[in-house]
């Protein structure tokens, strides 16, 4: 796996995909790039679990999460009209940023990718990094009394 390995400080919940045509490239395998779909649905139920959706983070807070960094190591392909199932893993949560590990899987339960996103938290006004809110670190940490 890419970085962010290590055991989890929260994990989200699983989101089942089905492959789509549309994913799919003139070899009837998943395009690499549309991973980042799989990785995307698990992000938004991760941040959906701890409530803090997006507008509310930027709404709250004046706070944009951008992605600053991805990384994904591809270990199996998928077909059309797999399941996929992918959750989101939250590895390390730093001042301003924050790791997700995605294990990708067919529902067979075969690894098909390992995927490492990094997110940033900025400044709605300035783009600059800006520290995390206390109520949303808190809540990625899991602790129930700041959702």
């Amino acid at each position: 796996m890419p970085s962010g390995e290590g055991q989890p400080i929260r994990v989200g919940p699983e989101v089942c995909e089905r492959v789509r045509w549309s994913d799919v490239d003139v070899m009837g395998i998943v395009y690499y790039g549309k991973y980042l779909r799989f990785m995307e649905a698990a992000e938004a139920e991760f941040f959906r679990a701890t409530r803090f959706s997006y507008g509310r983070i930027a709404g709250e807070f004046g706070v944009w999460i951008a992605r600053v960094r991805l990384e994904c190591d591809y270990r199996a392909p998928a077909r059309l009209d797999d399941e996929i199932v992918c959750r989101a893993e939250l590895r390390e949560l730093a001042a301003a940023s924050m790791t997700f590990a995605f294990p990708i899987d067919r529902a067979d339960g075969t690894r098909l990718a390992d995927g490492v996103l990094v997110l940033a938290a900025l400044d709605r006004e300035t783009l600059r990094p800006k520290r995390l809110p206390a109520p949303l670190a808190a809540a990625l940490r899991g602790d129930a009394a700041f959702r």
